[in-house]
């Protein structure tokens, strides 16, 4: 899952540090809990993916996607309808390929640390209890425990998010009000005179593309009708319409 700004990658980095240290003192001074505490490790790994997952989900713009859809509705654009259309576009899959492949990857390097790396190295690790001269041995063993495999998931996740950044955003279904463009993940208001619209007739879609190139943004809009998408938005999206350019 891409992170959505380099601010909310450092703090899930912060949160997974502070979880893995303080996963690693318990491991050392109360090993009787090894089983416990891995299964806390699992499920607030999670957590953070979950909470992104469902802001993606929601919006993080709830007022103002309120006020966009108290606005009269001009265009609107089905889940079923977007999903053939996509299917169509031979193009997509390829663009998509090296992201799927990552995501693969990223679900068995999970499956491997669960069920091989755990079982093997912490029942090494366990092994090392009961001299207390070794409490500060037994703490680097248990803290490599966790980061290596916790470094491995960050990598892909960081290549993943790297690679997210050079594709367009797709939601499954959209509607396009006077005030603002409301989908799934996505929510803009209008109007949008920081960002330019390119339309593929071909392939049938219209990107709205921000030219903010800090906070780079590309919105594809599959459409049964891309020319008249294309008309609509430069016709009301935009502080002045853009027609006669």
């Amino acid at each position: 899952m891409a992170y959505q700004d380099k601010k909310s990658f450092a703090l899930y980095q912060i949160y997974g540090q502070i979880m893995i240290l303080t996963l690693a003192v318990l491991n050392t001074y109360y090993p009787e809990y090894l089983t416990y505490t891995f299964i806390v490790f699992v499920v607030i790994s999670i957590i953070p993916t979950y909470l992104r997952m469902r802001t993606q989900m929601k919006g993080s713009h709830s007022g103002q996607l309120k006020e966009i859809k108290e606005s009269k509705k001009i265009y609107e654009e089905g889940g079923s309808e977007v999903s053939r259309l996509m299917a169509l576009d031979a193009q997509l899959t390829q663009e998509m390929k090296p992201l799927a492949v990552l995501s693969i990857l990223s679900i068995f390097v999970f499956i491997f640390i669960l069920l091989v790396w755990y079982p093997m190295y912490f029942n090494f690790a366990s092994s090392l209890t009961g001299d207390s001269s070794l409490n500060s041995f037994r703490f680097l063993v248990f803290l490599i425990g966790y980061e290596v495999p916790y470094a491995i998931m960050t990598l892909i996740s960081f290549r993943q998010n790297k690679i997210s950044k050079n594709f367009a955003q797709i939601p499954r279904s959209y509607a396009i009000f006077e005030k603002g463009l409301a989908a799934q993940g996505v929510v803009i208001r209008f109007p949008i005179d920081n960002y330019e619209v390119k339309l593929d007739s071909k392939r049938k879609f219209v990107e709205i593309v921000s030219k903010d190139e800090k906070r780079p943004q590309r919105i594809r809009l599959y459409s049964s009708q891309p020319s008249e998408l294309f008309r609509l938005i430069r016709t009301h999206c935009f502080s002045t319409s853009k027609n006669a350019e």
